[in-house]
């Protein structure tokens, strides 16, 4: 009778060494198109508020500028689902060095994109009250004042979120030890995000937000896209000269 044992021993990882390529290149065009997303998505994004004293703002950006609002914030969910990839390809790179880091990096950037998602939650919502033009706009006006001030469900949705936050300026930590990226270029992802999130209402400190985030993430993915297969494991293909 064959045995696990005997079984790993007969195939000894060639599966995992023959996907490596498949593998680094996957979460390499995620690094490119993650980020890339996000900077459109803040180019197009109209202006507004998202405090507890900004619902006139808001519900007005999603009234007035319908289309705009829409595509800007599809765009920061698909943000979301791609940018969440690329940063489990950065703790992949971190992995070998430093296990602990890439490890709890992973655990809170995930739960923290929940939150984001929950984020992107309420922005459907309000473009909903915003797109259908047959509602009450007193109504949906008030409706909107009242999400945007409701601790009970603010409070728990940005907590999940500052958790991607934290997982980011932990990873960057890690990518600056392991030789990945500098220290203040791998710094950029966390302050990116927490700026497209903080800047809503200023369009130019929005847009350099993206900027970050392609600034700190797009790097390492040409250098995963261009690296040779004799250079996996994975760091060695990201590895700052």
């Amino acid at each position: 009778m064959t045995t696990v044992a005997g079984a790993q021993a007969a195939y000894p990882s060639s599966n995992a060494e023959s996907y490596a390529h498949v593998e680094r290149k996957g979460f390499a065009v995620f690094m490119l198109v993650g980020p890339l997303i996000l900077l459109g998505a803040t180019i197009i994004h109209p202006a507004h508020g998202v405090r507890a004293t900004s619902g006139v703002s808001y519900y007005t950006a999603a009234y007035n500028h319908t289309t705009r609002f829409y595509i800007a914030h599809t765009l920061f969910f698909f943000t979301a689902v791609t940018l969440s990839v690329a940063v489990v390809g950065l703790t992949r790179l971190i992995r070998p060095t430093n296990p602990k880091r890439a490890f709890w990096g992973l655990v809170f950037s995930v739960m923290g994109f929940v939150g984001w998602g929950a984020i992107d939650g309420i922005d459907f919502m309000t473009y909903i009250a915003g797109a259908h033009k047959s509602l009450n706009t007193n109504t949906m006006q008030q409706y909107i004042n009242y999400v945007v001030a409701d601790n009970p469900v603010l409070i728990p949705v940005t907590a999940i979120f500052t958790l991607l936050i934290i997982a980011l300026v932990w990873i960057a930590l890690a990518m600056h030890s392991a030789g990945i990226a500098p220290l203040w270029l791998g710094l950029l992802l966390p302050i990116g995000v927490t700026g497209v999130i903080s800047f809503l209402n200023y369009p130019p400190l929005e847009i350099a937000s993206g900027l970050c985030v392609c600034a700190a993430v797009i790097p390492v993915g040409i250098r995963q896209l261009r690296a040779q297969d004799v250079t996996v494991p994975e760091q060695g293909a990201a590895t700052v000269l």
